[in-house]
């Protein structure tokens, strides 16, 4: 899970990756075998079976920051990598967030896009509320951008009850919230572990975070990918 790959202007450092260590961390997926895989993918395979690559791993991107496209989208390219990007409605086309059109130009990049909610809101203090961050958001978002809506980021991590009835009610077919475990199973497709990644991660705390691992001791040079 990332937020922003730049520089912060100021306080809440651990939301922003820096552009040489999110470069650095995809080189070392690749070098280890990654691929990236879709939350789609990934539901599919747990409800009905599916083929997946052997080192499958998902990268999202929650909040919509314009980074995703102008920073992460042509450093992951150069790896072959696609990501999964969380939106929230009302940050769409606000300044430092993206814009329609670069929201369809992840997509046109085999990219996924997915809801994390109309306003960023914590689902379980606002039970008055939640139809229209889960629901409603996702209507919303398939009519500006006219591409699948199919999955959900739950804001802060944290649901309840009442959110996983309106998450399958409004059609998701899976949902992504916080967790240390990497082991993902049918039962938990609406609430799917992710770790995030922290700006003050080095890249051996990075690498600790996956779960097929080559040596953490010595970790590879960056390699120069055309």
């Amino acid at each position: 899970l990332y937020h922003h790959i730049g520089f912060p202007l100021q306080g809440e450092a651990i939301y922003y990756v820096s552009p040489d260590a999110f470069d650095r961390q995809m080189n070392l997926l690749y070098q280890w075998g990654y691929k990236t895989i879709s939350v789609e993918l990934l539901a599919n395979a747990l409800k009905e079976g599916a083929q997946l690559p052997p080192k499958p791993v998902i990268l999202t991107f929650d909040d919509g920051s314009e980074t995703t496209y102008t920073t992460a989208l042509p450093i992951m390219q150069r790896y072959n990598f696609t990501g999964t990007c969380y939106l929230v409605y009302n940050y769409v086309g606000i300044p430092g967030y993206l814009n329609a059109d670069q929201i369809r130009g992840l997509y046109a990049a085999g990219w996924e896009i997915g809801s994390h909610g109309l306003s960023h809101r914590d689902l379980t203090t606002r039970p008055d509320r939640q139809m229209d961050e889960i629901v409603e958001s996702r209507r919303r978002l398939q009519s500006l951008l006219g591409i699948p809506i199919l999955s959900f980021a739950y804001p802060f991590g944290v649901y309840n009850d009442d959110s996983l009835l309106h998450i399958q009610d409004a059609g998701y077919i899976a949902a992504v919230g916080l967790g240390n475990e990497t082991l993902q199973g049918y039962k938990n497709r609406f609430y799917l572990y992710r770790q995030p990644v922290e700006g003050t991660d080095d890249l051996k705390s990075y690498s600790l975070l996956l779960p097929w691992r080559g040596d953490v001791e010595n970790l590879p040079a960056l390699t120069i990918v055309p």
